[in-house]
């Protein structure tokens, strides 16, 4: 059998009614993906702060003050 007998009788063999509604929850899911997408990057940050959190005002001058001065 040759390979495009094959792919014709694969090709045949998925439902045009599944092949639809995977495209529909596809979209709809990039959809609703697209409009919240502020709220899910805010959630993403909260989420990343969580695990590793900024270091302190303290800490971040303690590494500026130990830097030797600038020559003009």
């Amino acid at each position: 059998m040759s390979s495009t007998a094959t792919l014709v009788q694969s090709v045949n063999a998925v439902p045009y009614s599944l092949l639809f509604s995977l495209t529909v929850y596809l979209a709809l899911f990039g959809g609703i993906a697209l409009f919240f997408r502020p709220l899910l990057v805010g959630i993403g940050r909260a989420l990343y702060l969580t695990v590793r959190p900024r270091p302190g005002k303290s800490a971040v001058q303690g590494t500026t003050a130990s830097r030797p001065p600038e020559s003009a």
